[in-house]
């Protein structure tokens, strides 16, 4: 058996650069400033392309950690909703859930959504749709809220009613906003 030898191997030479590069590199070697001139060059070339697909991989970046609270607070909602429907539910806890969490949570959604500010001159009106979706949502919340306290049945069922129109413009924008962001290789889901 053979002992490892007392200092490690030598690694083996780099092997030269293609012929082409070694011009540049040369050329760059007798001109202070040139490599950092071809980074700048190289990074700039690759920032360069498609600003459509620039705006919509940022759109979709900021909508991200939105809609991720947006799903949780729509299966809290959704949550309340079935207790309510199947009546096993105390009306303070209901009360209290819309007060503390629900109308609270959908004033700050709507709040970070009309934060964003799209790039792209096409998505600003699909945005739009989303910013009067959820700026709906908050206030069908916060009257589905009042109705609930005061123990309006007919006031509660109007507040439903305009929260599921709210709703249904919600869905519309994610199929217009993913019809926009599918050719720039983007897509929004609206429970991530």
């Amino acid at each position: 058996m053979s002992a490892a030898p007392p200092f490690p191997a030598r690694p083996a030479p780099p092997r030269p650069a293609p012929p082409r590069l070694r011009r540049v590199e040369a050329a760059a070697a007798r001109r202070p400033g040139a490599r950092t001139g071809l980074l700048l060059l190289a990074l700039g070339l690759s920032a360069c392309g498609d600003p459509a697909a620039s705006a919509a991989r940022d759109y979709a970046a900021a909508m991200q950690p939105v809609l991720v609270d947006n799903m949780k607070l729509t299966r809290e909602f959704v949550d309340v909703a079935a207790e309510v429907k199947k009546g096993q539910v105390d009306p303070k806890v209901v009360a209290g859930r819309f007060e503390q969490r629900l109308v609270p949570g959908a004033g700050i959604l709507r709040d970070q959504v009309l934060a964003i500010d799209p790039e792209e001159e096409a998505l600003i009106p699909l945005h739009q749709e989303l910013e009067q979706a959820w700026s709906g949502r908050a206030e069908a919340w916060a009257e589905l809220h009042r109705a609930w306290t005061a123990g309006e049945l007919e006031a509660f069922d109007q507040a439903m009613r305009r929260n599921l129109e709210v709703k249904a413009a919600e869905e519309r924008y994610f199929t217009a906003v993913n019809a926009w962001l599918a050719p720039h290789g983007q897509a929004l889901d609206a429970y991530p």
